[in-house]
Formats: structure tokens, C-alpha cells, sequence
């Protein structure tokens, strides 16, 4: 397990990079009243959007272990779980702990990708802001 949270850390760090780099960027164009920094924001946002949409049907999944994992979660009581390690039942254990392993990646998948949506959202009131501003200078 240790290499799992070890994974989801290395994961969430190279997304954070990765996304601070580029907003980053960004920023500066913003920032310097570069020409035509609206094309720049709305050619990254396109790149988040392929991203995001690329992911949609991995996060689906995710989220579909993320709820069969709740739902056997309520089924697998404290108790339940006492029995079977008292009278040494491995498969139900192990099925258990696989299916752990399997609600952390898909949680993990489900958070990096939260990352690129939130990103996506920002560009969008970003240039839903300039929209609003340039309206009212004109």
C-alpha cells in the first residue's frame, strides 16, 4: 500500500506542476497585456478541455468503484470483519483488501482529475470575466 500512496503523490505533484506551469505562464501573459493573451488562455483551455474529455470515461469507471466500494463497505460490518479474521477466512480478506486498493486508485484517479476540471473552470471565468469587462468598456 505504501506504493500506492507513494504513486497518488508522485501523480498529484506532476499534475500540480504541470498545471502551475502552464497557468503560470499564463499569468505572465496576462500580466505583461501581451496581444492577443485571450487566444493564448483559449488555445490552453482547448488543451485542458481534450484532457478532460479524454478522462471522462476513466473517471466513470472510477466512480463507479468508488460507489461498488461504499456499497460493499456497508455490507462488510466491524463485526463481520472480526469473524473473519477470528476464523481465518483469507479469500474474504484478501477480496476485501483488493477491493480497497481498487476504491484508493479510483479515488486518486478521481482527485488528479478534479485537478484538471478546476483548472478548466478557472480559464473559463478568466475569459468569461474579460467577456464582461470588455461589454462594459465599449
Amino acid at each position: 500500500m505504501g506504493a500506492r500512496i507513494d504513486q497518488f503523490c508522485e501523480d498529484l505533484r506532476q499534475k500540480l506542476t504541470s498545471a502551475d506551469s502552464g497557468l503560470d505562464s499564463l499569468k505572465a501573459k496576462i500580466d505583461g497585456k501581451v496581444a492577443h493573451v485571450e487566444q493564448d488562455v483559449q488555445s490552453h483551455l482547448d488543451r485542458v478541455r481534450k484532457r478532460v474529455e479524454q478522462g471522462r470515461t476513466k473517471i466513470a469507471a472510477a466512480q463507479a468503484d468508488i460507489q461498488e466500494w461504499a456499497d460493499q463497505k456497508k455490507a462488510a460490518t466491524s463485526d463481520r470483519i472480526a469473524e473473519w479474521k477470528a476464523t481465518r477466512e483469507l479469500d474474504k480478506l484478501q477480496g476485501r483488501a483488493d477491493k480497497a486498493e481498487r476504491y484508493a486508485a479510483a479515488a486518486s484517479a478521481v482527485a488528479v482529475a478534479a485537478l484538471d476540471e478546476a483548472e478548466e473552470a478557472s480559464l473559463e471565468a478568466w475569459l468569461a470575466r474579460q467577456d464582461a469587462n470588455a461589454a462594459q468598456a465599449k
